[in-house]
């Protein structure tokens, strides 16, 4: 992947280079500046829910969240270990507050627990799939974003984006059930 946004990004400047000469210098600082920026504001965020997540994890919240979607968890993901079940948990309520990238270390560990070959299992597949399409109750990252980009109301998405997400990840999981079947 990282070839292609290189390619992609190489004949970018090389095409602006031959139709706007004088705008180059300009777009490249432009765009770095729009960059930093929008990295600055998005750090706030997720320092954050970083936080939050720590101290919850400390207060054993995380044990107790584990609990609350361990029947659903099961349900989806079949007999996995217990620790995996508490990334599992950790991740969902990443996701469902929108900050998809704090979700990422969860499920990064919950993978590194389920995973033991080379083949994806089911509850791998399961939870690549929920985490990608994550339903959202608080689109978060996305709030911060808009806010940052000075959106007259950055929270106007919450409802189409509550729709969205919870049709991908119907959709997803469903997909799931045909390729892999009932968990185990």
């Amino acid at each position: 992947m990282n070839i292609v946004w290189t390619v992609v990004t190489a004949l970018s400047l090389l095409t602006l280079t031959f139709t706007h000469p004088q705008s180059v210098l300009t777009v490249c600082l432009d765009s770095c500046s729009q960059a930093v920026t929008a990295t600055l504001g998005l750090a706030g965020i997720y320092c954050l829910w970083m936080g939050i997540f720590e101290v919850a994890d400390k207060c054993r919240l995380v044990e107790g969240l584990s609990r609350c979607f361990e029947k659903l968890n099961k349900w989806l993901y079949g007999n996995v270990s217990k620790v995996a079940l508490q990334y599992i948990s950790l991740n969902l309520a990443s996701n469902l507050l929108g900050v998809g990238n704090a979700a990422t270390p969860s499920a990064i560990g919950a993978i590194a627990e389920m995973e033991h070959g080379e083949k994806l299992s089911r509850s791998g597949a399961m939870l690549f799939v929920i985490n990608a399409s994550s339903v959202q109750l608080i689109p978060t990252t996305v709030m911060g974003l808009r806010a940052s980009l000075g959106s007259a109301d950055p929270a106007d998405i919450l409802l189409p984006n509550l729709i969205a997400t919870a049709v991908t990840s119907v959709v997803g999981v469903a997909l799931v059930f045909c390729a892999y079947g009932v968990a185990k």
